[in-house]
């Protein structure tokens, strides 16, 4: 039988540049609503740092560690 081609260590990685990158995304749409709404360059700083703050927390929510680990017990 042939063993995971995927490593957990690189399954890890994944899930941490997905956890970034969803945090950076959600973040990115808070500062474009405020660039929609005409704010000024400290809101725009703002939401784009707040946005990624609740995307972080989101994406460590909806992303769990326990998605990281390998198909252990399958043969």
């Amino acid at each position: 039988m042939v063993g995971p081609s995927i490593t957990d260590e690189e399954r890890e990685q994944f899930l941490f540049r997905l956890r970034v990158g969803f945090s950076l995304f959600v973040g990115a749409s808070m500062a474009l609503v405020v660039v929609a709404g005409d704010g000024s360059l400290p809101m725009l700083a703002g939401a784009f740092l707040a946005g990624t703050a609740a995307g972080a927390a989101l994406a460590w929510w909806v992303f769990p560690d326990s998605m990281a680990t390998g198909p252990r017990g399958r043969r």
